[in-house]
């Protein structure tokens, strides 16, 4: 427990440094961040014989993430990527026919879109304005979530909520981290985002809250699926990139969407 309480504070005064300077350090900062997750699920789907096209993805990811980082996002943009990023894994797949087959394209593609396009959305917030406060809003709601659904659920908890995928979470768990999410959207607009009203934050909350216990079960269908505890080992006492921010890299994209287009 010592352990996993030193990690958590090291992580989040990191974590606060790269948020609160932004720039270069924050992007180079997710970059790390999306190769790590992408190094751990090379690793884990290696384990039913799947070879994702880690350098490959790594190359597109930090490109991707770079155009983000200086404002030139857009819709059309990401498409011609995503269509470049296809043929050069199909390339790839030609030209190494002899080790490589098409479930390793589609499991490499599935990790590119899974780490990278998530982690952008983490970038893009970021980028707008009041950008720090707004993305320690999502991470402040989606630890809400997480915290609230844990000790509601070993409270309350009775009902399982997806036994077959991961069998200690519950629906009792579940309506407590909504809860937990809208109080603590509130609050933290009321103090930090005075501009945004009582009854979006409350919204925002409960959405965040919704699609963030989806990526932490999406993580752990994963795990399910390749016979493994955690992606890995590199944060003590936590596992992996991906068993930390699993819940994050689903709440982000919904809450860029969110802030964009209704604030």
């Amino acid at each position: 427990m010592l352990t996993r309480i030193i990690s958590a504070v090291v992580g989040i005064i990191l974590l606060g440094y790269t948020i609160n300077i932004g720039g270069w350090i924050f992007y180079a900062g997710i970059s790390l961040l999306n190769i790590c997750a992408l190094y751990e699920l090379y690793r884990a789907l290696g384990r039913k014989n799947i070879h994702i096209n880690f350098f490959l993805s790594s190359a597109f990811a930090v490109v991707l993430l770079y155009f983000a980082r200086f404002n030139t996002f857009d819709f059309i943009l990401t498409y011609l990527f995503i269509i470049l990023f296809f043929i050069g894994e199909f390339i790839y797949i030609i030209v190494n026919n002899h080790r490589y087959h098409f479930k390793d394209v589609v499991f490499s593609i599935f990790s590119f879109v899974y780490t990278t396009f998530l982690f952008m959305s983490m970038i893009l917030i970021r980028n707008l304005k009041d950008g720090i406060f707004l993305t320690w809003w999502v991470f402040i709601t989606t630890w809400a979530c997480d915290t609230g659904a844990f000790f509601t659920g070993l409270l309350l908890g009775k009902t399982p909520l997806a036994p077959t995928i991961s069998p200690n979470k519950t629906l009792e768990g579940s309506l407590g981290g909504v809860l937990s999410s809208a109080v603590a959207s509130a609050i933290y607009a009321a103090y930090f985002l005075p501009e945004i009203s009582i009854l979006y934050a409350v919204v925002f909350g409960i959405c965040i809250s919704v699609v963030a216990q989806a990526g932490d079960l999406s993580a752990s269908l994963i795990k399910r699926y390749c016979n493994i505890k955690d992606f890995s080992n590199i944060i003590p006492g936590h596992g992996g990139v991906l068993d930390r921010l699993d819940s994050a890299l689903f709440a982000f994209p919904v809450a860029y969407i969110f802030i964009k287009f209704l604030f």
